[in-house]
């Protein structure tokens, strides 16, 4: 039964802390259905613009809200031409932290969450923090690595999805960001149908990039649907190390996305225990 059980819900309170903290007697109902408004939102707005939202964090007092949006910048910006270089990533993240849109931003989630200004022409920033924060690697310190899997997975060099794959799944690894890894999977499901190639490299991936990172005691990935444009749905999976579901004391990341494919709907899970 511990498979059919949501790894973050059912550690809630125990060895996992709440992504929105708030307090109400009354109302809980509207609240809630404020924050998934809230993430909904940020994920349309952001990921739009070439990122992933990895975490939306959410904390409300009874005249304040403060937003925390964990967002990683891919290599291939749709609002930036070419490979992402040092000078394209800067006009990338100048983009995405314009005052322009972080504005309309503003705006937005205090008009959904109810939040008015104190008087006409008051600040935004009074009434509500939003708080943008990257998750991407230091390109320097994990050049070396990503260069090492290069090599031991040459047979996929000429895949599009190759060197975007490695930094990801490296960088989804170090942030412990499981959500990461299935919105990732999920996009390369929807641009590639031939998905038994994909889900290949990602097997022969994960346990190199593991040996990296002693910390991390076992992952497990889940892949669901008519893979491969099949004429009935199956699962593919596979785990490394030890991903315990009902112990209580383990750590367990858990992201759950869905691939929208011309076949059908695919699923992707995956658990990262630490």
């Amino acid at each position: 039964m511990g498979q059919k059980v949501n790894a973050i819900g059912l550690r809630l309170g125990v060895n996992r802390d709440w992504d929105s903290k708030w307090f109400a007697k009354k109302g809980y109902g509207a609240l809630l259905h404020k924050d998934l408004m809230t993430t909904e939102y940020l994920t349309r707005i952001y990921e739009k613009e070439g990122t992933f939202v990895s975490k939306v964090g959410i904390m409300r007092t009874k005249d304040f809200l403060k937003v925390d949006l964990y967002l990683y910048l891919t290599q291939n910006n749709p609002k930036v031409s070419g490979n992402l270089t040092k000078k394209t990533k800067e006009s990338a993240r100048e983009i995405i932290e314009s005052e322009s849109l972080l504005e309309q931003v503003r705006e937005a989630l205090m008009s959904m969450n109810g939040i008015k200004p104190k008087f006409p022409g008051a600040r935004l920033k009074d009434k509500l923090k939003l708080s943008i924060i990257f998750i991407n690697l230091d390109p320097q310190s994990s050049k070396h690595i990503i260069k090492e899997l290069s090599m031991e997975l040459a047979a996929y060099r000429s895949r599009d999805f190759f060197q975007d794959s490695l930094q990801i799944m490296y960088t989804g690894l170090v942030t412990k960001s499981a959500l990461l890894l299935s919105k990732y999977f999920a996009l390369q499901i929807e641009k590639d149908f031939r998905h038994n190639q994909f889900i290949d490299f990602v097997k022969k991936a994960t346990p190199l990039i593991l040996k990296t990172l002693p910390k991390i005691k076992g992952v497990r990935i889940q892949f669901k649907g008519r893979l491969n444009g099949s004429d009935r749905s199956k699962t593919q999976w596979f785990m490394l190390g030890q991903v315990p579901f009902h112990t209580f004391d383990r750590k367990i990341e858990y992201g759950f996305s869905s691939a929208f494919t011309p076949y059908g709907v695919c699923g992707i899970k995956v658990w990262i225990c630490t």
